[in-house]
């Protein structure tokens, strides 16, 4: 162990008396992370209470709220000019009436389409439009449907997700995971201002098996800046709605799907199309707490996970324990500790943000804001250690569960990787796994969560991920199913890095560049 001790000081940038006393009393502090507390305040925030805590609803508000009296319990400071809230703007939308009817036949909201109310304007369109096919309706530069299409002032005829192999594994990803192309709210935006580039009057994504059918796409988002404003509407719509476009050439324009060479079409319809929507601003919350530094206080070192997930969905809530309850209460815990440290006159020297953020599901809304809108500078922000899923193991480690996933840690310093792989063979003796930092990973998974706005902005960051299981994203993801021994073990190695960062005698270097 001393010799391991000696090696770990070195790279860690401790001096020899001053390693001495920290390595002492960060295993103290580290010793005393409890399960009990882990479990307790996941019981909270995965329960059924928050309502899937999606951004921007009541059920994330509670949550908020909740966490933001956990740390002024616990006695740490406000993390933004006295407030543990950072607000940010968002717009809710929502469809009072619809009405369409295309060749004289009326279609019902909700049974036989849906709309975006986003995108979609009030007002009437009755009009005969010609219909042309655009495949997939993907443009991008490694597949592009609508390279030869015009549609200017006329009706885009589109299939929903996105093309697939032969194995079955989709084009984008090259794995069993559809890209943001498939997504429910994405994958329709991305549709839409593909469409509007080529100014199509009204753009028709089909879902052959309507999986919309008493669903809604999601009423939140994000305010919108003027260049992302997309003028046209848009409705996904059944096979049925779309047979009565399309007629007998149905089948072989979804058949065409995906093809090097896509079947031709045109027709045309009588369609009558009425709307009212309505925009409502609301805002959603990040959460943060602040623990000041001593000797090297200007300078910040954030812990960070993300609390949202996604909601409650035809009636069943998405209780998202391991995403991303883990990490939420992980953060928690950690923050109790250095508070404790603190209180025991064992601060460290640099100061620490506790940063729980909210909209990551959405589209990394939460981080996003942050980062353009930084309560402290971004200058002096030295590194995020972020935190999303480590309660539960992956199919590919059932047989081996002292396992941790490390991502981007050696994307912007050369030193970082020493730090957590030293304290991890000093400490904690989890198998670090580094599948998922590889620049060629399929899933892409470093660019998937909040600690990526961070590493945009040359902050060096780690990503501790335990891996996607078979309730990740579905309402069985169950706070029941959390291995909390393991997941302490997993954030003691996340306490460790926080704590042999925040008391260097130099800050991280930022002194590469790997994507």
């Amino acid at each position: 162990m001393k010799a391991i001790t000696c090696f770990v000081f070195y790279f860690l940038g401790l001096a020899s008396v001053d390693a001495q006393v920290a390595y002492k009393e960060a295993v103290k502090f580290a010793d005393d992370i409890k399960t009990e507390n882990l479990k307790k305040n996941l019981s909270i925030i995965a329960g059924a209470e928050m309502e899937g805590r999606e951004t921007g609803t009541p059920g994330q508000a509670r949550a908020a709220g909740f966490i933001a009296d956990y740390y002024k319990q616990i006695g740490l400071q406000p993390g933004n000019n006295g407030s543990y809230f950072q607000y940010y703007p968002l717009i809710k939308d929502s469809v009072a009436e619809s009405t369409l009817q295309i060749n004289g036949k009326a279609f019902k909201y909700g049974e036989d389409y849906t709309l975006p109310a986003s995108i979609n304007s009030n007002g009437t369109i009755q009009s005969d439009l010609e219909v042309v096919w655009g495949g997939y309706g993907i443009s991008d530069s490694a597949y592009n449907d609508l390279k030869d299409v015009v549609a200017k002032g006329k009706a885009l005829l589109v299939l929903t997700g996105e093309p697939q192999m032969e194995d079955k594994t989709y084009l984008f990803t090259h794995t069993k995971r559809p890209s943001r192309w498939s997504s429910l709210s994405a994958g329709v935006k991305l549709k839409a201002q593909a469409a509007a580039k080529l100014e199509a009057k009204v753009l028709f994504i089909i879902d052959t098996n309507f999986i919309w059918k008493n669903k809604f796409i999601s009423p939140i988002r994000l305010v919108p800046d003027a260049k992302d404003s997309i003028s046209m509407n848009v409705y996904i719509i059944s096979k049925e709605m779309a047979k009565v476009i399309a007629g007998s050439n149905y089948d072989r324009l979804v058949g065409s799907a995906g093809k090097i060479h896509p079947a031709g079409f045109h027709a045309l319809i009588s369609l009558f199309t009425s709307q009212q929507v309505s925009h409502k601003n609301i805002q959603a919350s990040n959460v943060m707490a602040y623990l000041p530094g001593t000797d090297r206080k200007d300078e910040l070192l954030i812990i960070s996970a993300h609390y949202d997930h996604l909601g409650v969905r035809n009636g069943k809530i998405f209780y998202g324990a391991d995403d991303n309850g883990s990490g939420t209460v992980a953060v928690l815990e950690m923050a109790r500790e250095f508070a404790a440290a603190k209180a025991a006159g064992h601060g460290p020297r640099r100061s620490v943000l506790f940063m729980n953020v909210s909209g990551e599901e959405e589209g990394l809304w939460g981080s996003d804001y942050y980062t353009t809108h930084p309560v402290y500078p971004l200058v002096n922000t030295i590194a995020d250690l972020n935190t999303d899923m480590i309660g539960r193991i992956d199919p590919l480690h059932e047989n081996d569960p002292n396992y941790l996933y490390i991502i981007g840690d050696d994307k912007l310093s050369s030193v970082l990787r020493l730090v957590n792989e030293g304290n991890n063979k000093a400490y904690v003796n989890l198998n670090l796994d580094y599948k998922y930092n590889a620049p060629n990973d399929a899933e892409k998974i470093y660019y998937r969560s909040d600690h990526y706005n961070f590493a945009k902005n040359r902050i060096p960051i780690i990503f501790f991920f335990d891996g996607i299981h078979a309730d990740y994203h579905q309402p069985s993801d169950t706070a029941d199913k959390i291995n909390y021994e393991l997941m302490a073990k997993r954030m003691k190695l996340v306490f460790y890095d926080a704590w042999s960062i925040t008391n260097r005698y130099e800050r991280l270097p930022v002194d590469r560049n790997e994507k």
